[in-house]
């Protein structure tokens, strides 16, 4: 079996899951389970880039193989949550990917506005969709 992101369907991937589990009689968590140990794996992932830099992480070559089986065990309990909650990943994300479009419309993201200047748009943002950010306004708009 070799897989690779160009051909392989995200059913797929939930399929292989499924069996797994099932063939070991690992089924019926509870979503709220499964939820942290989306967060645990994630953190797992977390651990290879203490301490480090983006660089230095990427011309590390003993971390890729250890990242790349964190990324999987993320992968692995996200698509262990659709499959208990009866969600359609590649619909959610294109439903996600929709809204990003509104909620970070590209006239203000990809302006020549100065890099503050869109930070302190995109703290706005924040600050409107989570009730508040301290970074919503600049030092002088107070």
């Amino acid at each position: 079996m070799s897989m690779n992101d160009e051909k392989t369907k995200v059913e797929e991937l939930k399929k292989q899951v499924l069996q797994f589990r099932q063939r070991r009689k690992w089924t019926g968590e509870d979503p709220k389970d499964i939820a942290l140990s989306v967060v645990l794996e994630a953190t797992e992932l977390l651990e290879h880039f203490q301490w480090k830099t983006g660089d230095e992480v990427r011309k590390e070559a003993r971390l890729y193989g250890p990242i790349c089986d964190e990324l999987a065990d993320v992968l692995w309990w996200v698509l262990v949550m659709a499959e208990s909650l009866h969600i359609d990943l590649a619909h959610a994300f294109e439903m996600k990917m929709r809204k990003n479009e509104e909620k970070y419309p590209e006239k203000i993201f990809a302006s020549d506005a100065s890099e503050a200047e869109r930070w302190r748009h995109y703290y706005r943002i924040k600050a409107k969709y989570r009730g508040g950010h301290p970074l919503a306004e600049g030092e002088n708009d107070k």
